[in-house]
Parts: C-alpha cells; sequence; structure tokens
C-alpha cells in the first residue's frame, strides 16, 4: 500500500477524538481513483456501522487520490449507516479537519453541527433501522493558506466503539 509522508506522519501520531475520551490510530490509505464514496475499512464486532466520505462542489479528485481544492469554498458529503446487529441510535459523528477550515453551513435532514477543536461535531437525533443509513450530511467549508493534510469523519456507537473514512487534502488559496 503507497503512503505520502502525510498519511504515514498520521498513522505513528494517531488522533484524538473531540466527540468523547478516547482516541483511534488514523491512517489514509490509498484506493484507486473514482467518483464513489470512500467506504470505511472492513467492520470489526463492535464497530458501530459504517460511515462514507464524498468528495463535492471545489473539490478535484486526481489520479492520485487526494482531493484538490484551489480557492475558495468546497463540499462532501458523509453517509453514517447503523451497524446490522448493533442497536439503532442517534447518529454521532467527529469530523477532523485541519485548523485552516472552518464550517460554513451544513446540509441533511435533522442535522445539528458545531465547531469544536479539530473540527466539528454532527448529530442527528433520528434513529436509525439496524443496517440503514441515516440522511446523508453535507458540510461546506472555507479556509485560508495552503494545506497538505487529510479530513477524517468518525461514527462513534454508544458503546464508544467508531467507524472512520478519511480523505487526503491539498488546499491552496495562493493564485
Amino acid at each position: 500500500m503507497r503512503m505520502s509522508r502525510v498519511a504515514a506522519g498520521l498513522v505513528g501520531v494517531g488522533a484524538v477524538l473531540a466527540l468523547a475520551v478516547g482516541s483511534a490510530a488514523v491512517a489514509v490509505g490509498s484506493q484507486p481513483a473514482s467518483d464513489t464514496p470512500r467506504p470505511a475499512a472492513a467492520p470489526t464486532k463492535d464497530d458501530p456501522g459504517a460511515v462514507e466520505l464524498e468528495h463535492g462542489k471545489g473539490v478535484v479528485l486526481a489520479n492520485d487520490d487526494w482531493w484538490y481544492v484551489h480557492g475558495g469554498p468546497f463540499e462532501f458529503s458523509v453517509t453514517a449507516t447503523a451497524a446490522r446487529d448493533g442497536q439503532a441510535g442517534q447518529a454521532a459523528l467527529f469530523v477532523s479537519w485541519p485548523s485552516e477550515f472552518s464550517l460554513v453551513e451544513t446540509a441533511g435532514e435533522r442535522w445539528t453541527c458545531g465547531a469544536v477543536e479539530g473540527g466539528v461535531e454532527c448529530t442527528n437525533p433520528a434513529p436509525a433501522v439496524p443496517g440503514e443509513a441515516w440522511p446523508a450530511l453535507t458540510l461546506a467549508v472555507s479556509g485560508s493558506g495552503a494545506v497538505q493534510d487529510s479530513i477524517d469523519v468518525y461514527l462513534r456507537g454508544a458503546d464508544g466503539s467508531e467507524a472512520h473514512a478519511g480523505a487526503p487534502i491539498v488546499f491552496d488559496t495562493s493564485s
């Protein structure tokens, strides 16, 4: 598996989740470039479900699988699916991104999001049937400067389990 220097650094460092006490190792791997959502890693016994991340307006997906954003705001969507054998409950997401990014707006049925240190926390109180998805969440984001990092999304289960999806990103406001 080919990893970027940023991804390799993230693997060694790990990421602190702002939703609750706990941490998860973050690895951004290479997948073939496509317009399909980025699935989470294969589910384990304790997974709360799955989370997918898909680029949107303002994002160019190149052959190296990085998201490229030049200039203005950009969008991406998150889809969270409850575990097939887990308890249905509300969706709790943490979206981790570089400090140069800020939330512009969100769209999605019953989603509530708020900025926190290191990203955004989002919840949807609608109970999901095991194996079914909550409504999609779209986030519009702005930024400043030049950044080479990743966007990582975590779905957190009531038992503290986590599902993860991530995308490496290059953001540049220079001309």
